[in-house]
């Protein structure tokens, strides 16, 4: 369930993932940038989320995805951010379409 066949990062303001079931989930850039799991987001010690995901911008892009092992990728954004590694099962988890 929590394995991609496919991520496809071509557009700028959006990644999907096909995943090995043949379910899709589609993540706007601004949706993953609020979702970043780094320290600099999340408070490693409480789990508090520092970063306020409403104040990232629509318009917000992604200039990079990689793949980190065999279990999560890695994005680029538009706004200098680029520290936060997306697990897979996170991904599955969070995805917009339910």
């Amino acid at each position: 369930m929590d394995s991609p066949r496919t991520i496809t990062g071509s557009d700028p303001q959006r990644i999907e993932i096909e995943w090995a079931d043949g379910h899709t989930t589609r993540y706007s850039s601004s949706q993953l940038r609020g979702l970043c799991p780094c320290a600099l987001c999340v408070d490693e010690a409480s789990g508090v989320r520092r970063h306020d995901p409403a104040s990232v911008p629509n318009e917000l892009t992604q200039a990079g995805v990689e793949l980190v092992g065999n279990y999560a990728i890695a994005v680029r954004f538009s706004d200098g951010h680029q520290t936060g590694i997306y697990p897979f099962r996170m991904l599955r988890k969070n995805d917009p379409q339910g």
